[in-house]
């Protein structure tokens, strides 16, 4: 193999890296997505992060929009649920009760472990499902990797914690 043809292999190989940290669709928020542009594309379940895509990380608090919006969702035929990779697991527990959804806590996305899960627990199959989140490198990245219909929105929140930070940052730069 020459040079050029080196050269050429490698490029293949960080153009076909990227497309797994890229969203297939984005949102400014939840608020923002089409129920029906969804249902177009043959999506029938939901799998939603928690932290920062439908609450701030440190509320508990389920607004009156939210609480419609999920209801919406589920009235137009969406099986939803909520995989947080949260540490807390009584406060997903709490919000999932409190919106009616199933749930699990300490996820570990993006393995795919819990992508499986979300799919036995939701009944569906990866062509038919979709993750909302708001992190590249947990939701989007497992998803894409998973094989199903990824959705990126902005964090609710500004993060304050340096390291998350730094990631928000890299997150932009494989945005880019």
């Amino acid at each position: 193999m020459d040079l050029d043809q080196l050269s050429e292999q490698l490029e293949k190989y960080w153009r076909d890296f990227k497309v797994a940290f890229i969203p297939k669709q984005k949102a400014d928020t939840i608020y923002d997505l089409d129920p029906a542009g969804l249902k177009e594309k043959g999506i029938k379940a939901l799998i939603l992060d928690l932290d920062d895509t439908l609450l701030p990380k440190t509320s508990s608090d389920i607004t009156p929009k939210l609480y419609a919006f999920i209801e919406n969702l589920k009235s137009q035929g969406f099986t939803i649920c909520i995989s947080s990779n949260n540490r807390f697991p009584k406060r997903v527990e709490f919000i999932a009760k409190t919106l009616d959804l199933p749930h699990f806590s300490l996820a570990l996305k993006p393995l795919p472990a819990p992508f499986a899960k979300a799919l036995e627990i939701l009944g569906s199959k990866k062509e038919e499902t979709a993750i909302i989140g708001d992190q590249l490198f947990t939701d989007i990245l497992g998803g894409n990797l998973f094989g199903i219909y990824t959705i990126l929105v902005k964090p609710i929140t500004k993060e304050t914690f340096v390291l998350r930070q730094w990631m928000r940052d890299l997150e932009r730069f494989f945005l880019e």
